[in-house]
């Protein structure tokens, strides 16, 4: 009932604000639209929700669009940093395993775990991808950023079931032009500079080259030092070099970047165009490891390692993590690395499109050819500590090819047309040399990993869609289509070496053809319908009610040990699913100064896709959830005050919940000498049955990982002329989020409580922007936060503890100056 009372509410005011408004500055009927940008409320703002250069004021689906000057106003250089400009928008960067995790009003999929694709796919100049990996790419040379929520299957395919996040570069205009930007940030030391030059080679060719050098000392501190090994024995023959291990090299874990952009755009005739975009991105940083940190609960000040305390470590949200090198005859002893102590990682990526279409008056052909690389090789220790016990030399590589031809009709007539047909092959490949002990030296291998591991993934996807457009009337549209697909994924994992129950080269698992050897096939198809009524009785307003549903792949995870006892079951998962209704509207008042925007929603996200860590078994426990119910409204408003003064909010309120879904409880050990008759569950867990001592958490009735039930964000922007050529502009803006758990498990110690980020800053320029010097300020307050979190590995070695986890935090205080120059 609370939820039908804040429904009815917003339905109320947004009603009894739209007829005040209309009859306060009702253009006439064929007045020009009435002028919408999100920076200035002047303007339109022109969109590709629907694959296809649309006002924002007439598209039926909940966008939110960044601009290129929002987004350089607060230097967001990063998918992270893009997506905290927008309400119910939560991206982590992992860097190990599955590299990320991306929310989008409170629907994600867990980072830890290489084979899960995003239920928020990233649209790249159109070309999709679902690899988390896609949040430790910098961005930048970007003319807009979309945000559409919700359900988006038909015109985005598959892995899209909570939204898109549609980055479009910038391309070639019709004059040449080139700038240059450098920025400083003082906190971390960061020094960025990006560069463009732009301009028509002939009258039918265009060509645009960008690139970005970027050096991070780095915002975090590595507190790991030098100590005795105590996990170190001599029996086994390991050199006496491995007593002692050497603390950190780097004390402050900081990254170099270098990433470029070369755009061709052609128009070999007045019916045919094209555009070719090629990006490569190479990094380096300090490894897997340091992206997170211990945050509790610890016994004592310091975290431990089966039940070691480290003295250097710390239990705390901030900005210090501790990562300890190994000892150079350790390190050495690892394959797929060729470090001899120090972390490391290394990130190469290619993203590229080929954009062609032909236009035949009224019938238009669109072909889109995207090719995607990501690989990222790491050495690092991965249990938060200086001891390093967890460690591990990873390799991940993806590759991704897709297909895309689109038929759409332009005919005066009341019905118009979309039809396509997509295909997609994707290639994974997981490499892993791992060590969960110093004490498992095997002097006849002379090494120290338990496993060394190899996983493949390869698959296919197939998928035809269509819609119908009919115009009912001149304001009144409706348009319904669906979108079929058929996936298919083959997995292949053995181990290269292993010791103990991961010696498993004479095992012969079920469904298997090959020793050692744990395979699996993933089939399925889906169909995804979609209806959209849209109503626009004039150029200033828009209502409009739809159906949407959406589909994520199953497949298998990537990630997990491969023992002998190890099955297929264990790994697979099945395709997560979603179907719902949204009601919103759009209008523009008061001459063009008020834009505002209203919608409510009601979905169901059937079989969610979740993954948490067992510590007992060093494994990933893969699961589908029964399903998440998802009831909400979002509002956003822009209002320019004055000539000069702009204000803007949003406020949005999602209510996920859990329904028909028994998982894993979070880390616990019990006191040794528990029974079950005397045992006491941890928080929120029970028993699975009435002898042993196995916990099981019933989520029913709670909100999934990293989902706030409220969010927002108001601000304001002011440019104050000081001479005919100059002014100065100063922005603040206030983002909002409420508590949400960071880790899937919902383990206590990861929920963070709702919090305020502040950001700000002021701007010296030319009136045209061909000179502009800044200073920006990010999270002024200095507030850390939980992005994601899980179980650490060996943080249970405390009887009657709660486990301790590990999470990725929020980057703190950011003060740059900034200045730029265009020519």
């Amino acid at each position: 009932m609370r939820n039908l009372r804040l429904w009815l509410a917003a339905s109320v005011a947004l009603g009894a604000i739209q007829p005040a408004l209309a009859q306060e500055a009702a253009p006439a009927p064929d007045a020009p639209a009435a002028a919408e940008t999100e920076d200035s409320g002047s303007g339109d703002i022109v969109v590709t929700a629907r694959r296809k250069d649309e006002r924002l004021m007439d598209v039926p689906v909940v966008v939110s669009a960044l601009s290129a000057e929002t987004i350089s106003q607060y230097n967001s250089n990063s998918l992270t940093a893009i997506g905290e400009l927008t309400p119910t928008v939560i991206v982590g960067a992992y860097r190990a395993n599955g590299g990320g995790t991306i929310a989008i009003r409170g629907i994600s999929s867990p980072a830890n775990q290489t084979g899960f694709e995003q239920a928020v796919s990233v649209a790249i100049d159109g070309v999709q991808t679902s690899n988390g990996r896609i949040a430790q790419l910098g961005f930048f040379d970007i003319e807009q950023v979309e945000v559409l929520k919700g359900p988006q299957a038909l015109f985005f395919g598959k892995n899209s079931p909570a939204g898109v996040i549609s980055i479009r570069t910038a391309g070639p205009g019709n004059d040449f032009e080139a700038g240059v930007r450098g920025s400083y940030e003082f906190v971390a030391d960061e020094a960025t500079i990006d560069a463009f030059i732009s301009g028509p080679l002939t009258d039918r060719i265009g060509a645009r080259l960008a690139i970005r050098y970027r050096n991070q000392d780095g915002f975090l501190r590595n507190t790991a030092g030098p100590l005795t090994n105590p996990f170190y024995n001599p029996a086994t023959g390991a050199p006496a070099a491995a007593a002692a291990f050497p603390g950190a090299s780097d004390r402050r874990p900081g990254e170099e970047e270098i990433i470029g952009r070369v755009t061709l755009a052609f128009e070999p005739t007045d019916n045919f165009k094209g555009t070719l975009r090629v990006f490569g991105a190479h990094s380096t940083d300090s490894g897997a490891g340091v992206a997170t940190q211990n945050i509790g609960p610890c016994t004592g000040p310091n975290p431990r390692v089966s039940g070691i305390a480290d003295p250097y470590g710390e239990c705390v949200i901030d900005n210090r993590t501790t990562v300890g090198d190994l000892p150079s005859v350790v390190a050495e002893t690892f394959r797929g690395t060729d470090s001899n102590g120090p972390q490391k990682g290394e990130l190469n990526a290619i993203v590229s499109s080929l954009s062609l279409e032909w236009d035949f008056g009224s019938i238009s052909v669109a072909s889109l050819t995207g090719y995607n690389k990501m690989g990222y090789d790491t050495f690092s220790g991965l249990d938060q500590t200086t001891y390093s016990q967890l460690a591990q030399a990873e390799n991940l590589d993806a590759k991704e090819f897709s297909q895309e031809l689109r038929l759409s009709s332009q005919f005066d007539g009341p019905l118009n047309f979309v039809v396509g047909a997509y295909y997609q092959n994707t290639s994974l490949s997981s490499y892993s040399d791992t060590m969960l002990s110093l004490g498992n030296y095997n002097a006849a291998a002379g090494r120290y990993t338990s496993f060394e591991t190899l996983a493949k993934q390869k698959g296919n996807t197939y998928s035809a869609f269509g819609q119908l457009l009919w115009d009912i009337t001149p304001e009144l549209e409706l348009a319904g289509g669906a979108r079929w697909t058929r996936e298919t994924k083959k997995f292949d994992k053995f181990n290269l070496y292993g010791i103990g129950a991961f010696n498993n080269a004479a095992t012969v698992y079920p469904g298997s053809d090959t020793p050692g050897h744990l395979k699996g096939d993933f089939e399925d198809e889906n169909v995804s319908p979609e209806v959209t009524l849209n109503w626009r009785p004039d150029s200033n307003h828009t209502i409009f009610a739809a159906y949407r549903t959406g589909f994520k792949s199953g497949g298998f995870g990537l990630t997990n040990p491969l023992s002998t006892a190890t099955r297929i079951g264990d790994v697979d998962f099945g395709s997560e699913k979603a179907r719902g209704f949204e009601l919103g509207a759009r209008l523009i008042g008061l001459d063009g100064r008020l834009n505002m925007s209203a919608a409510l929603f009601n979905y169901k996200f059937s079989d969610l896709q979740v993954n948490t860590y067992d510590p007992a078994r060093i494994s990933y426990t893969i699961n589908n959830a029964g399903a998440v119910k998802q009831r909400g409204f979002e509002l956003d408003a822009n209002f320019r005050v004055t000539p000069e003064l702009t204000i803007h909010g949003a406020v949005a309120y999602v209510r996920n919940r859990f329904n028909d879904f028994t998982g894993q409880c979070y880390s616990y050990t019990f006191p040794t000498g528990t029974t079950r008759a005397t045992a006491v569950p941890p928080p929120n867990c029970s028993f699975v049955n009435t002898t042993a001592l196995t916990l099981q958490q019933v989520y029913d009735g709670r909100a999934p990982a990293r989902s706030p039930d409220w969010a927002g964000n108001a601000g304001a922007k002011l440019a104050l002329p000081v001479s005919n050529d100059h002014e100065i502009r100063i922005t603040g803006d206030a983002y909002y989020s409420g508590s949400y758990f960071a880790a899937d498990t919902l383990a206590p110690p990861t929920e963070q409580k709702s919090f305020w980020r502040l950001n700000a800053s002021i701007t010296f320029a030319e009136v045209d922007d061909r000179w502009t010097v800044g200073l920006i300020g990010r999270n002024l307050t200095n507030k850390y936060y939980l992005l994601y979190a899980a179980d650490r590995t060996g943080g249970a070695g405390v009887p009657g503890m709660i486990g301790e986890q590990r999470g990725v935090v929020s980057r703190g205080r950011e003060v740059s100056l900034q200045a730029s120059f265009h020519f």
